[in-house]
């Protein structure tokens, strides 16, 4: 049994992508896991200046060792104009200090899972290749990602339609059987 960490990067309360994440959590069998929601974990933006002057933020510090208690992590955020929300990217800013290249955020090759969903068509697939592209430096290997495209056409009365449904239940059962 592995130890999994669902990430929100959402700080909206009526967050589509935090549903997403709800619904792709109760896909996990097998694994014990635990829910991240970032407006947990409020923190200032990161500048070196108040680095040097304050010093890391209590919440950096929680998200790092809850990292680092976890083995593996589905990470669901939304995209904003095409790019990670400012307020998630803050959280990896300031928990990414909290570590050096021997000990990088994810440690080594910790498995991750992406999630992203919009109203529009995409689906926050912009976000997911940026992430993918980038969170591998952070010690992350991306084994695998969902993004679901017109979220509200696919999502009535508290429920995925068939299609999705099924896509979504094979990918995290793939992920999870991956680990």
């Amino acid at each position: 049994m592995k130890k999994i960490l669902t990430v929100s990067g959402s700080n909206s309360k009526n967050s589509i992508n935090r549903t997403l994440l709800e619904l792709a959590s109760s896909k996990i069998e097998g694994h014990e896991v635990t829910t991240l929601d970032i407006r947990d974990y409020p923190m200032p933006f990161f500048s070196l200046d108040r680095e040097e002057s304050e010093g890391h933020p209590d919440a950096a510090k929680q998200i790092r060792t809850l990292f680092a208690q976890h083995d593996a992590f589905i990470i669901s955020s939304p995209e904003h104009n095409g790019a990670i929300p400012a307020e998630f990217k803050n959280l990896f800013d300031w928990v990414s200090r909290l570590g050096d290249l021997q000990n990088p955020m994810f440690a080594t090759n910790k498995p991750v899972f992406l999630l992203s969903t919009s109203p529009g068509p995409r689906g926050g697939a912009t976000n997911i290749q940026t992430l993918s592209q980038i969170m591998p430096f952070w010690g992350a290997d991306i084994r695998g990602s969902f993004s679901l495209g017109s979220f509200y056409d696919y999502f009535v009365d508290g429920q995925l339609n068939v299609e999705k449904e099924q896509e979504l239940t094979s990918a995290i059962t793939d992920f999870t059987a991956s680990l």
